[in-house]
């Protein structure tokens, strides 16, 4: 291996770290007196639980027929308060297909604060199949107390050296010291992925090994640290928390060949090239005997189309209609794409490779885009890296304009992803100009107005009407026509007959939903409204809290301080309408106060109108976020927009019952 090229890649990534940080001996069973005896973390006194160590020891096995990975683990962690037991139940997954990841020498221990020790025995410890590809290991701590110390170790290993184990520095409670060290031998080079803070180098020099009884070989050995790392607790409106924790990954870039290094990692074009001949993803959409049922099945549609827009929106609707997703994220077709059409289910990429194959099939220039989704990471572009990718949409250009399909919902418009797929930008899979492309965002509109009369007995009755467009479409459309067990009992009807649903204590009758199964139009639901309590009455005072459908319950940012950006997924716009006609002999005591919100840049708005005439009272309320990441020193802005939006729909009507109604 070339040393110099990686460390020098490491310390470019890493020019703030300290780069003489001392190592702490942490010694299996034990644990200085200072641990067993903390009651509070100085750092983050609010902690109920913190890792005083978490270290991996990398190295490589020769001694058998093929190359093994070897990663030694030891954690140790001390738990402060109750709200920390749960510390003490450990998973430890590993991918068991073909026994490509193998774990042994599981051993555990919990230590109380007054030294004494006891030991996980080895009946304690489950294996349990999750998937066909993945197993687990589980056990739990025994008489987990305030003040105790777990730590458990184990063996990991590993058949492939392609990709190294990913190292986590930081937790969701803060880390005293987390140490990686690997030792890799001179046969093979790595690239380096730093995610969030980086590590300090702690160690690096060359050094001959004997890594089997025939060889010996030189082995760099570096060692990265991290200390006093704080709790990255999750939030809502975020990608994944991959994309914050420090961590760091290894991608083989080259292999030794008779002397000679040879790069492992490709270009985008030659990547492109690959995967355009290959039989889980090129092959199924340029073979038309792959899909030719389903082919022959939308031709008729499809060619009676006049223009390339209608031919483009009737092969999306075909298959959007016809085919159902098993939420299965992958970019490789496991089998054909008529196999799949005619299950009428299949993965994304067998739904959306038949997208792109049909359309390619009638003469569009459609092709794959390959996605790295939310709760998957962030795209690296750098490296043309295909195991990053776990999504695939279609892509095409026509008359200047760029359109996005995705067809794993038939409740979707065309052009309208799946939420989890706007992430950033995608991979355009052309066979000779292959090129990163912006994702587009589109958005959720929804109107819910609410025209009701109060009685004297606090009921309010009247009529409700909704419109819900884009994602919020999407959403009522599935709840609406595939209603789960759990919820309240829904009725509805592809004619928009009259139906009767009850959602919590507002009751909707005589119920019509119109354009439920039109996603081109805006979703339409009109219904008789009673709300037995809607007022509370309270000597001559009547109480109404006006905002009966708040666009938040609470408020989504609850951290003092956040670290990582807020990260929504796509624009929001929200209008709530309130028409009371207040009860004969009653006067309008006291109203909410008109409100105009603006974050800065017209990055969100909040708007509470109020209008009174006569016994009439009109409350608009107008929610919009009109930008999607706001970095961390921008979070005390909108979480504060949140408290303000909170408090504003906890505020009351209040009505007095006039003297004159008394006489």
């Amino acid at each position: 291996m070339n040393p110099k090229l990686f460390i020098s890649s490491l310390v470019a990534s890493c020019l703030c770290c300290v780069l003489t940080a001392q190592t702490p001996e942490i010694k299996w069973g034990k644990i200085p007196e200072s641990d067993l005896k903390m009651t509070v973390y100085p750092k983050d006194t609010s902690a109920a639980a913190v890792v005083l160590a978490d270290l991996g020891n990398l190295y490589f096995d020769l001694s058998g027929e093929e190359v093994r990975v070897i990663l030694d683990c030891h954690k140790r962690v001390k738990i402060l308060k109750r709200t920390g037991f749960d510390e003490g139940d450990i998973v430890i997954p590993f991918y068991s297909k073909d026994k490509f990841e193998n774990i042994t020498d599981v051993k555990a221990q919990i230590f109380q604060p007054d030294g004494s020790k006891r030991s996980v025995e080895r009946k304690d410890f489950f294996e349990e199949k999750v998937s066909e590809n993945y197993t687990r290991i589980k056990f739990t701590f025994p008489d987990v107390r305030e003040g105790s110390v777990i730590e458990f170790r184990y063996s990991k290993a590993i058949k492939n050296y392609f990709r190294l184990p990913t190292w986590y520095f930081q937790d969701n409670i803060p880390v005293v010291w987390s140490q990686y060290h690997l030792k890799i031998p001179e046969f093979v080079e790595y690239v380096q992925l730093q995610t969030g803070q980086p590590p300090q180098i702690v160690e690096t020099d060359a050094r001959i090994e004997t890594l089997d009884a025939n060889s010996s070989m030189r082995v760099m050995n570096y060692v990265l640290g991290a200390k006093d790392m704080p709790a990255m607790k999750r939030e809502s409106f975020i990608t994944t928390m991959d994309d914050y924790l420090s961590h760091i990954k290894f991608q083989l870039s080259a292999v030794k060949e008779r002397g000679i290094m040879k790069p492992e990692l490709s270009t985008w074009p030659k990547l492109a090239e690959r995967l355009t001949e290959h039989e889980s993803i090129g092959k199924r959409i340029k073979m038309r005997g792959t899909f030719e049922d389903a082919f022959d099945a939308a031709g008729k549609t499809v060619n009676a189309a006049k223009t390339p827009e209608e031919k483009m929106n009737a092969g999306y609707d075909f298959v959007r209609q016809n085919m159902e997703w098993d939420e299965r994220e992958t970019i490789w077709a496991s089998e054909e794409l008529d196999k799949s059409f005619h299950r009428k289910k299949g993965s994304v990429a067998e739904i959306n490779y038949l997208v792109v194959g049909l359309l390619k099939a009638f003469g569009l220039n459609a092709y794959p885009m390959l996605i790295s989704t939310r709760d998957n990471g962030q795209p690296i572009e750098l490296y043309p890296i295909v195991e990053q990718f776990n999504y695939v949409i279609a892509y095409l250009e026509l008359n200047g304009k760029t359109y996005l399909l995705d067809a794993t919902s038939k409740y979707r418009p065309l052009g309208l992803l799946n939420e989890n797929a706007l992430n950033s930008v995608g991979w355009v899979l052309h066979p000779t100009e292959p090129s990163w492309k912006p994702i587009p965002h589109s958005s959720s509109n929804t109107t819910r107005m609410f025209t009701v009369k109060l009685k004297e007995d606090g009921a309010l009755k009247g009529f409700y009407a909704a419109s819900y467009e884009g994602y919020a479409g999407e959403e009522v459309r599935k709840d609406l026509l595939e209603p789960s067990k759990d919820k309240a009992t829904e009725k509805t009807s592809k004619s928009d007959e009259d139906v009767t649903a009850t959602t919590a204590s507002i009751q909707y009758d005589s119920v019509k939903v119109i354009n439920a199964e039109d996603v081109y139009k805006p979703l339409r639901y009109n219904a008789v409204v009673n709300i037995p309590n809607g007022a509370t009455a309270n000597g001559d005072f009547m109480y109404i809290n006006p905002v009966l459908h708040p666009i938040f319950d609470k408020n989504p940012f609850t951290l003092v301080e956040r670290i990582y950006p807020v990260d929504i997924p796509f624009p929001i716009s929200y209008r709530y309408i309130l028409n009371l006609e207040t009860p004969p002999g009653y006067v309008v005591e006291d109203l909410p106060e008109p409100t105009n919100l603006v974050l800065p840049e017209n990055a969100g708005k909040f708007t509470l109108l109020v209008a009174k005439k006569d016994s009439r009272i009109q409350i608009t309320v107008t929610t919009q976020l009109n930008r999607l990441k706001f970095e961390p020193e921008d979070y005390s802005e909108i979480k504060k927009f949140f408290d303000l939006i909170i408090e504003k729909q906890q505020e009351q009507i209040v009505l007095k019952k006039s003297v004159l109604a008394d006489k």
